[in-house]
């Protein structure tokens, strides 16, 4: 018998020891279960592990989120749901959350900065058990791009002398909206994943701005990078201008042509001529530049036209400057539909004055196929023929009296089985289109010696150096 006692006091002495562990819960690891993301969630693990930070028969989840390789904890705001799709807490990353043991799900809000916000993700399958804290490491990828330009005129970095102004692709970014994003070259921009537009003004220390647009700019996802490093054409030969109308850059549909100056550009045969935007092997001298802008190849007396007096071509180093032609400009953008068949191109439109001839007058615009035209301010007659659906006779509809300003922009979309088309007022500017400030350029050709402060030979780039006036002809005869 008292071996036995013995026996079963060894045995309660050895109980701790053999059953060990936490006061409850499951001995050894516990589940965190499967858990799975939707959105821009695209990975998600957990472990837990015991506490006792949260109470008696409590549980605890937090959540580690990162985003491609950098944690985003800060970020994003978690909103975490029970069973029943209520929500019972808000957390950041990296913050505890004391729940109930059970299953849950959530919602990720990730706001990376003001630019680049609203993203968001789902979790489900969500464990949580008494006594102990699960961590759910989380990872996402937003569509967010980065753009890096870097500026130099060959050999030294200029980006700290150039300011960035991005736009949206899709938009008319000089006539309708404002940027998305404004601020030196230096810095690294993060935006939403898409196409831009961006504006680069280069301020030398002495001399004219210089302005250049930078078109189909892509950014990826995931902090996919874009980066650009521009040489900007400083030491060129010759005469280049770039020509601007408000701001927009036109060098496109525009020409130039170097007389005498001092002669009559509407009847002079030119020197020299080439196009906007490019180097024309003009020689040292003074000339008389005119720039033409033919907005519309079908429209030949709706052109801008500007005479830039006096302009100096140096010796050795050429010579660049900038134009605004100044032309008031209101934009037609339409699409018709038949369903989810784009029939624009089947769609005829042809533009009047409001109150012209329509037998006389020549119309502004009159073209098979809708799409983008521009147009001169003022009021008009809109009338568009369309195919009607399955085939049908063709729909005619008349938009009359539509009063377009500079820089707004008439867009619509119209299903032609619909029973009416109602057109959207237009889209106005944000502000008052201005533009490009002009300075006359001084002389900065110093291989012959040239520090005359005259007028022909100012050394001077500054404000204060005189604007041309210049001469606008309505309609000239193509030179």
């Amino acid at each position: 018998m008292r071996r036995s006692l013995l026996l079963l006091a060894a045995l309660l002495l050895l109980l701790p020891a053999c059953g060990g562990g936490e006061k409850a819960g499951p001995t050894g690891p516990v589940d965190p279960g499967t858990p799975t993301g939707e959105g821009i969630v695209k990975s998600v693990e957990g472990a837990a592990k015991p506490t006792d930070e949260f109470g008696e028969g409590k549980g605890g989840v937090v959540f580690d989120i990162s985003h491609t390789d950098r944690l985003v904890n800060k970020s994003v705001e978690i909103d975490v749901k029970d069973a029943s799709g209520n929500t019972v807490g808000k957390v950041a990353g990296n913050e505890p959350l004391a729940l109930p043991p059970g299953t849950y799900s959530a919602v990720l809000d990730y706001d990376e900065n003001d630019l680049v916000k609203n993203f968001a993700g789902t979790l489900s399958g969500l464990l949580v058990h008494p006594g102990h804290l699960t961590t759910y490491r989380v990872g996402v990828e937003a569509p967010i791009g980065v753009l890096k330009m870097r500026f130099s005129d060959g050999e030294e970095n200029l980006s700290e002398q150039v300011t960035l102004t991005v736009y949206n692709a899709g938009d008319d970014p000089e006539l309708v909206v404002g940027p998305v994003w404004e601020g030196p070259a230096s810095e690294t921009v993060m935006l939403p994943s898409g196409a831009y537009q961006v504006r680069a003004v280069f301020k030398p220390e002495k001399g004219n701005p210089i302005t250049e647009w930078y078109k189909d700019v892509e950014l990826g996802e995931a902090l996919a990078r874009n980066e650009r490093d521009v040489v900007l054409e400083l030491d060129l030969t010759g005469l280049r201008v770039d020509v601007f109308n408000y701001g927009r850059d036109i060098n496109d549909h525009s020409r130039v042509y170097i007389y005498n100056e001092g002669a009559d550009v509407a009847y002079a045969v030119a020197l020299f001529q080439g196009k906007a935007g490019e180097a024309i092997p003009a020689d040292p001298g003074v000339y008389d530049v005119r720039v033409v802008y033919t907005p519309s190849r079908n429209s030949l007396d709706f052109i801008g036209d500007k005479v830039l007096p006096g302009i100096k071509v140096n010796a050795g180093l050429g010579s660049r400057i900038q134009a605004d032609v100044e032309l008031p400009l209101a934009t037609l953008r339409v699409k018709v539909t038949d369903g989810d068949t784009d029939i624009s191109d089947k769609t005829e439109i042809r533009v009047m004055r409001t109150g012209a001839d329509k037998t006389a007058a020549s119309p502004l615009v009159d073209e098979v196929g809708v799409g983008t035209h521009p147009i001169p301010v003022g009021s008009a007659d809109i009338t568009l023929w369309a195919p009607k659906a399955e085939g049908g006779a063709r729909r005619t509809e008349i938009f009359k009296g539509v009063n377009l300003e500079n820089g707004w922009a008439w867009e619509q979309e119209f299903d032609v089985s619909a029973a009416t088309w109602t057109p959207t007022p237009p889209r106005k500017p944000t502000s008052e289109l201005k533009p490009i400030t002009w300075v006359q350029p001084g002389d900065d050709d110093d291989s012959a010696g040239d520090d005359d402060d005259s007028a022909r030979g100012d050394d001077d780039d500054s404000a204060k150096a005189a604007k041309p006036t210049g001469e606008t002809t309505p309609a000239p005869a193509a030179p």
